[in-house]
């Protein structure tokens, strides 16, 4: 889910980036327009100082540790410098230490070594790339006949279900939807912006209703939204990339993480091309450029989750993550349609009545995400070279980054803040459980996981264990034990990050069967630990069902879970 963990390159890199917020930008200018004021004075604004503050702190944590290790004994591997082009084996044997359990699809050596076909990922792309049934011809008019209260529920749920996950739409966006869908729907941006979030809204109401695909009435509003398809790609404006990131989202939805990322990397390209030109945009309002601000940490959240577990293109949208302010996320759209209007009696009541408390939550787990994502891109891997020149795991550096982690996760608001213990007796989160909440959790023991993975591995490799190592595989167990019951939860309750929410649950299990069935972590290994590879089994089929390579991964997963 993502939970970019780990990042993965060809090779060993160094991880000696300078001071935070001193660096040169990649381009000749920062992003930021020049005019923009220096001082908020809107009490709205504290929180997105604050965690600039916060995150601040952590990067130049992250920098001293970086420091220390490049003159300890097992300093992280570096990339040589002689030219010599490093070979594919070394480049492999990295990859397999340095991954996560989650990005393992990536690997063929480690498939392998994890009792599976190592063409595992090339039959994933295979399934994922092939054809979709015709949607319908962009560019072709559409007749969308639109029911009023059947608009009014798909706000509803795209406000509950997907708003909360990706904040793009700016405020006052209601009284515009309904305005735009009740009229003739001419092919324009507006107009499929309009389409696409009843689409989206339609579809994720399905889901959550039925489990499943069944109804499909989303399919009318999607295809009548496809035919301005044509105008959104050769169109510049901010409503043009919201609409490819919708489109994006609602393949996420689907279960089609390569048709969603294909979209997003065109959202990616137009938000980093309209930010670096709003430096010379003397038209750019400070309203515009906050809401750039917002789709650019969406589509970097969308890319990242998405780009985990297969080898694809990335657009090079980290490159300014410096650059870009964090978002301010309480000047967002909200299910705001007036109390004894007309349209609120066609709103379903309990979404009027809790949408402004959850205000504060969605922009606390918005810029906690991004924290999360800035904090383990910077740091994120235990290994190092040993006296020999070999590749092997670095404990110190496991214990630093377990207390970088620990300290994003003392920084979150209390409104968005998990309980670290979870009692595994039920091995159940709490229905009434908040989904924002339950996916920092589901990330904090995912890098848990990947913090103390190449311990198991290294034991798995040398087939012995002993002291501290033995100790950080315990930990490894653990952390998988307290990740499942809030995974298997997300899995239900993250409707836009299901397909990545299972590849991890079948990865990070498929390394915990293995890593329990080697001799020397055998007597480590609790009942718990047995009773979280059950939980698979609790996996609604109807959803795995509807995707190919869902179902390639589960089918493995219970023929590993059959055979103990």
């Amino acid at each position: 889910m993502q939970q970019d963990a780990l990042h993965e390159s060809d090779g060993p890199q160094s991880n000696t980036p300078g001071p935070r917020y001193h660096s040169s930008p990649p381009q000749s200018q920062p992003v930021t327009p020049q005019y923009r004021p220096a001082i908020r004075t809107r009490t709205r604004k504290k929180s997105a100082i604050a965690y600039e503050v916060e995150l601040s702190t952590i990067h130049q944590r992250l920098d001293y540790l970086t420091s220390i290790l490049k003159g300890s004994s097992s300093p992280r591997p570096q990339r040589e410098t002689s030219g010599a082009v490093e070979s594919a084996a070394t480049r492999e044997e990295l990859t397999d230490f340095g991954n996560t359990p989650y990005k393992l699809l990536n690997t063929r050596r480690m498939m392998g070594a994890l009792g599976l076909g190592e063409d595992i990922a090339d039959e994933l792309t295979r399934l994922e790339r092939m054809p979709l049934v015709a949607l319908g011809s962009a560019g072709t008019p559409r007749l969308c006949i639109v029911q009023h209260h059947q608009a009014a529920s798909a706000l509803a749920a795209f406000f509950e279900n997907v708003h909360i996950w990706y904040p793009i739409l700016s405020p006052g966006f209601s009284e515009e939807y309904f305005r735009i869908i009740s009229g003739p729907l001419i092919p324009s941006p507006n107009s499929c912006l309009v389409l696409l979030v009843a689409a989206v809204g339609l579809l994720a109401q399905e889901i959550v209703s039925h489990g499943e695909f069944t109804e499909r009435t989303h399919s009318s509003y999607f295809e009548a939204a496809m035919s301005s398809l044509h105008i959104v790609v050769s169109d510049c404006e901010l409503t043009s990339i919201k609409c490819l990131v919708l489109i994006s989202i609602y393949y996420c939805c689907l279960l089609k993480p390569y048709q969603a990322h294909s979209y997003c990397l065109i959202a990616s390209s137009k938000i980093q091309n309209l930010l670096k030109g709003f430096a010379s945009m003397e038209q750019c309002t400070l309203k515009t450029h906050e809401q750039a601000v917002r789709v650019y940490w969406a589509v970097l959240l969308l890319e990242s989750e998405l780009g985990v577990n297969f080898d694809v293109a990335n657009s090079g949208i980290w490159t300014l993550d410096e650059h870009v302010g964090l978002p301010d996320c309480s000047d967002t759209f909200q299910y705001d349609i007036g109390v004894g209007s007309p349209l609120a009696a066609l709103s379903p009541s309990s979404v009027l009545s809790t949408a402004s408390a959850e205000i504060n939550k969605v922009q606390s787990y918005f810029l906690a995400e991004i924290s999360m994502r800035r904090m383990l891109r910077r740091c994120n891997t235990a290994i190092g070279r040993g006296a020999n020149g070999t590749i092997c795991y670095a404990p110190g550096i496991a214990v630093e980054l377990e207390l970088q982690l620990d300290e994003w996760y003392n920084y979150l608001p209390e409104v968005i803040r998990f309980h670290l213990d979870f009692a595994t007796t039920t091995f159940e989160v709490p229905p009434d459980e908040c989904p924002l909440r339950n996916f920092l959790r589901v990330q904090y023991y995912c890098c848990k996981v990947a913090i103390y993975w190449p311990a198991v591995y290294q034991v798995m490799e040398d087939g012995f264990a002993s002291g501290q190592l033995l100790d950080h595989c315990q930990k490894f167990f653990a952390s998988y034990v307290q990740l499942m019951p809030s995974i298997m939860a997300a899995f239900r309750g993250c409707i836009v990050n299901r397909w990545t929410i299972f590849a991890s649950i079948f990865t990070n299990t498929m390394a915990a069967m293995k890593a329990a069935s080697t001799s020397c972590l055998h007597a480590i290994s609790s009942p718990k630990l047995y009773q979280c590879f059950a939980l698979i089994r609790n996996v609604d089929e109807r959803v795995i069902a509807t995707s190919a390579s869902l179902s390639l991964l589960r089918n493995g997963l219970m023929e590993k879970l059959v055979a103990g």
